[in-house]
């Protein structure tokens, strides 16, 4: 029996190909994504740590005024990374819809060459029943032509 042969195979690589590729960018950005949000959870915290460490212990006026300008500088700080998170997941939703629209590529051609695979190997089998009926019945003949 010869082995299935689906016509489409270049391209259904080229798919897979296209696939990991996207899928490779969908992990870089969701990487920076959870790497800016980690910054942000630690300014906050570093943030809050500021604030009761010099704000509520009474601490001198001098202390005071640099731990202020230092929140407002780790404030600043958590407002860029907000908006450059921001802008990362809008790139991010981006990405996750093109590697969607790849993804459902591949997979429309994999049913197409699961369906052709069935058919051929179907076909294959009828065949090979033909031509064992057929070798049989040459068979059955020759028996009855040489029992006559």
């Amino acid at each position: 029996m010869k082995r299935f042969q689906f016509n489409l195979e270049k391209l259904l690589d080229l798919r897979k190909y296209d696939e990991k590729k996207w899928e490779v960018t969908l992990g870089q950005i969701v990487s920076k994504c959870n790497a800016l949000e980690y910054t942000i959870t630690n300014l906050k915290l570093d943030c809050r740590e500021v604030f009761f460490k010099y704000k509520l212990h009474g601490s001198g006026i001098e202390l005071l005024q640099i731990s202020e300008m230092y929140i407002n500088k780790l404030n600043h700080e958590i407002g860029q990374a907000q908006l450059k998170l921001q802008a990362f997941l809008a790139e991010k939703q981006k990405i996750q819809i093109k590697y969607i629209e790849v993804v459902n590529k591949r997979k429309v051609l994999d049913k197409l060459k699961e369906k052709e695979e069935k058919k051929y190997y179907k076909e294959q089998s009828l065949e090979e029943m033909k031509e064992i009926d057929d070798i049989n019945i040459g068979l059955a003949l020759r028996k009855r032509i040489n029992s006559v």
